[in-house]
């Protein structure tokens, strides 16, 4: 009987073993991919301000606000108005603004009447925002070339002038990176539970980030280090309960939510576009649904933590998870999945379909808006409605993708050290031409 496999015979004529030829990039290469991809997110971002330059001239006046897609909840608060009468829209002011944005409408109608320079701020700080989202993917990221699918999103268009979002996701991103302190950085638990605290008073999305950190850190997959998630959640504790006394409106804030909830892009809309219910019957229901599935997904990824756990794709698959029975899902909610996707997901044809999915919902969103201004332009409710499903859909096949990729490592971290993998009887008698690429992945 030959010792050898018939693989191991025929390796020197078919080129050696496998990954003999793989090699590490050098430095070189790694600063000019992240030279081009940062060019790339500049470019979106420079679009992204350039579709906002028309409502800046025009003081965001409706429905022409709507009709150049730059209309968003900020520039309706800070100019009094609300949401146009449409079908399965919230028909909410400032009193649906999150906590922190609702106190920069406020700082800026100290001094400033005109929607035109409170924007300005608005878009320099999402701008800041993006940047350092950026920075913070380019640090996490091991296979960067998927970043394209975050870089060149037109998430990044049509949200930069809507919502603070983009600079909570940044504080969000920053807090995954500084808790799996990724080199050269050291772990710094308690200032990401301080960012994740910020950001949750932006979007509560924030709370599932820190969630997906708890559950990862203790059990974290192969290649990151474990990790304490006690000063991560004591720090963010700490800066809730502080922002909290600060904002004494933040708790009417939440019961104005809970009453007033059902948006655009959720299966709760479709049905109010249908005409099957009311607003205020079907947000407490869908929000204890969301909740639920939420709680099952923490059940889910604590049962299976002991094999290990990847935080971007528990962020991912919570993220998901809530959004998809939520009773709103706007654009700028889907651009908290953004860069979670990005580091969990490795299949193009799934972020090509989402990325459709998602910029047809935002132009037609804004599209339906204009009905409610005039009737006889804009986007049909049941067209809205048919790309709300579909988006649906595409985050159902997200979801159904990030937990197939639940136990495959999509971020940085210091490497464990790992016994040797066991060789049989066959690898011992070849050691020598395995013995380079034994450590390759």
């Amino acid at each position: 009987m030959p010792s050898k496999s018939s693989t191991r015979i025929a390796e020197p004529l078919l080129g050696g073993p496998v990954g003999i030829h793989l090699g590490a990039a050098g430095r070189r290469f790694a600063s000019a991919q992240a030279t081009a991809l940062a060019a790339v997110l500049g470019i979106t971002t420079f679009l992204a301000l350039a579709l906002q330059g028309p409502c800046l001239s025009s003081g965001y006046e409706q429905p022409s606000a709507s009709a150049r897609m730059c209309a968003g909840p900020l520039s309706t608060a800070f100019l009094g108005d609300v949401n146009p009468e449409v079908l399965g829209r919230s028909h909410s002011g400032a009193a649906a603004l999150a906590p922190l944005e609702a106190r920069l409408v406020d700082l800026f109608h100290l001094f400033t009447d005109d929607v035109s320079v409170f924007m300005v701020g608005v878009l320099l700080l999402n701008t800041a925002g993006i940047a350092a989202l950026g920075a913070g993917l380019l640090v996490l990221a091991r296979f960067r070339g998927w970043l394209v699918a975050l870089f060149a999103s037109p998430l990044i268009l049509f949200t930069l002038g809507s919502t603070l979002d983009p600079l909570a996701l940044a504080l969000a991103v920053w807090a995954v990176v500084l808790f799996v302190g990724t080199p050269p950085l050291r772990p710094r638990g308690w200032l990401a539970g301080v960012l994740l605290g910020i950001a949750t008073f932006i979007n509560p999305l924030a709370l599932l980030v820190l969630l997906a950190l708890t559950l990862a850190g203790p059990n974290p997959a192969r290649g990151l280090k474990s990790r304490n998630p006690r000063m991560m959640l004591a720090a963010a504790t700490i800066t809730s309960a502080l922002l909290l006394v600060v904002d004494l409106t933040a708790i009417d804030r939440i019961i104005h939510w809970y009453s007033d909830a059902v948006d655009g892009g959720s299966f709760a809309s479709i049905l109010v576009m249908a005409e099957l219910g009311d607003g205020s019957v079907w947000a407490p229901l869908w929000i204890i649904v969301s909740a639920g599935v939420v709680l099952a997904v923490t059940v889910s990824l604590y049962m299976v933590r002991r094999t290990g756990l990847d935080p971007a794709v528990a962020a991912c698959l919570l993220i998901g998870g809530c959004l998809l029975l939520a009773p709103g899902l706007m654009p700028w909610d889907s651009l908290w999945l953004l860069p979670f996707i990005a580091l969990s997901i490795r299949r193009w044809w799934v972020l090509i379909v989402w990325t459709l999915a998602e910029a047809v919902f935002a132009v037609a969103i804004q599209l339906g808006d204009v009905t409610g201004f005039e009737a006889d332009k804009g986007l049909d409710s049941t067209f809205v409605a048919l790309f709300t499903l579909l988006r649906l859909l595409a985050l159902v096949l997200v979801v159904i993708m990030a937990g197939e990729n639940l136990y495959r490592r999509g971020i940085r971290g210091a490497t464990v050290t790992a016994a040797p993998p066991r060789r049989g009887k066959e690898d011992h008698a070849d050691e020598h031409d395995s013995q380079r690429t034994g450590r390759l992945d």
